[in-house]
């Protein structure tokens, strides 16, 4: 099947640019990220303005009378190629650190700004208006071609669960949630909570999910001035409002600890410092600070999908009590809890601290060899012209792990650039075009028994 490019990036993408600005407009982030807790309205909301969508197109679609997931079909294949979306986001966080309402989706200097415009609301709209194209060109598919819509990809993942556990199970299929050219290897992620009981005469509070660094937190207790002057001399930024002083980090995903600076971990180290006595304050100054790997904890641990990383996401303390979280990102052919959850364990029993483990995130493997990594490189050369990018490994968790056979293709080209998870998120204009004929041109071969080897 021949593709019309220049219809396809004028009329169809225009048109997707359009729908991916209405529903970024839409704060689709869990207010409650307790698992069990009601789909937040916002959420329904896109996931209702996505099916509608789809079904105006002459999709077969479902919602779930729970709203965790629902999905539009095309085609009568008896094989099931997903593509697999997520349409909930992380909070803004601090609102006064976006540049433009992170809800209010703008277009400046050639680039589409707001929250989820890549993470994973543009790549999804990309995804949606590639088969509306081929829907309107009678495409005829060999597989019925499925796609799916998350809601609790940034938390619990409950809709991947209950899709799994009530829907038919995917063939074959992409997530548009990852990096081009493909991702060969996720690693396992690890979330988990140090908590302990301490009297102190100190609060500290900052951070909503596990999985992007803490970038503001709130101190009110002793030698306030004192840790602002040691966070002023390392040029960190603070302020003091109410008795209370706030330390301003850099938000980002929770795989990429380095691009972020959490202000949770200075803050601690700041205490640290001037003297303040807690059993967080010294082990988090002495064996995480600056060390986005714990070294002094784990023991050096990589291998070819990459090293082991952590990032603190929330923290609370009180007067009596004491919470801080860890997102840990762990190399595939490691064991997550006998080589990193059983040995921090240990570790920080010599603070008086309990692990408690809130979930443990399988890893993806394929052989670089493997059919789906070659299907998928071979499509992305035939589309590109790409023949020198290799297939890659990250410390993002996507949902190719909900099901086998499925593999994150896309969305991102450079992921030294990614602004995912972090304030004044964009896509590049440019980038979104790219995708809609990568994602048109590969459902067709993808979709089609005989393209493929």
């Amino acid at each position: 099947m021949e593709i019309n490019k220049e219809l396809l990036l004028t009329e169809y993408f225009d048109a997707a640019i359009e729908e991916t600005k209405k529903i970024v407009a839409m704060p689709s982030y869990r207010k409650n990220i307790l698992k069990g807790s009601p789909v937040d309205q916002d959420i329904r909301n896109v996931l209702d303005h996505c099916i509608k969508l789809c079904k105006s197109f002459g999709m077969k679609t479902f919602i779930a009378n729970d709203y965790k997931y629902g999905y539009a079909d095309y085609g009568n294949g008896d094989k099931l190629f997903g593509i697999i979306c997520h349409l909930d986001v992380v909070p803004p966080g601090n609102l006064s650190e976006w540049n433009n309402p992170p809800f209010e989706p703008i277009i400046k200097d050639g680039k589409l700004y707001g929250r989820g415009t890549f993470d994973d609301k543009g790549p999804t709209m990309m995804n949606i208006f590639s088969l509306k194209y081929l829907i309107d060109n009678n495409f005829q598919p060999d597989y019925t071609i499925r796609l799916i819509f998350g809601t609790s990809e940034e938390t619990t993942w409950e809709c991947m669960e209950s899709y799994v556990g009530k829907e038919r199970l995917c063939d074959f299929g992409y997530v548009p949630d990852g990096h081009f050219p493909v991702v060969y290897a996720e690693k396992w992620i690890s979330d988990v909570d140090l908590i302990g009981n301490y009297k102190c005469n100190f609060e500290i509070e900052g951070g909503e999910v596990y999985n992007a660094v803490n970038d503001l937190v709130s101190y009110k207790g002793d030698k306030i001035h004192e840790i602002k002057c040691f966070l002023d001399k390392n040029s960190i930024s603070t302020y003091i409002d109410d008795n209370k002083l706030f330390v301003k980090g850099i938000a980002s995903h929770g795989s990429l600890p380095e691009k972020g600076v959490a202000a949770s971990t200075w803050l601690l180290k700041a205490m640290n410092e001037v003297g303040i006595v807690h059993p967080l304050v010294q082990f988090v100054s002495e064996y995480v600070h600056l060390d986005f790997s714990m070294l002094k904890v784990f023991g050096n641990i990589v291998d070819e999908t990459g090293v082991i990383t952590t990032c603190n996401g929330i923290i609370k303390v009180t007067n009596d009590d004491y919470r801080f979280t860890l997102n840990i990102r762990i190399p595939c052919t490691y064991d997550p809890r006998r080589d990193v959850n059983d040995k921090l364990n240990n570790f920080i029993k010599k603070f008086d601290m309990e692990l408690i483990v809130s979930s443990v995130e399988n890893s993806i493997y394929f052989e670089k060899d493997s059919e789906v990594v070659k299907k998928i490189m071979s499509v992305y050369q035939q589309v590109t012209g790409d023949l020198k990018s290799e297939p890659i490994a990250i410390g993002g968790g996507t949902f190719a792990k909900s099901m086998p056979n499925i593999i994150a293709f896309g969305a991102e080209f450079n992921i030294e650039e990614s602004t995912m998870h972090a304030y004044n998120e964009f896509v590049k204009i440019e980038e979104l075009k790219k995708m809609i004929e990568i994602y048109t041109m590969s459902i067709i071969k993808l979709t089609i028994y005989d393209k493929i080897i």
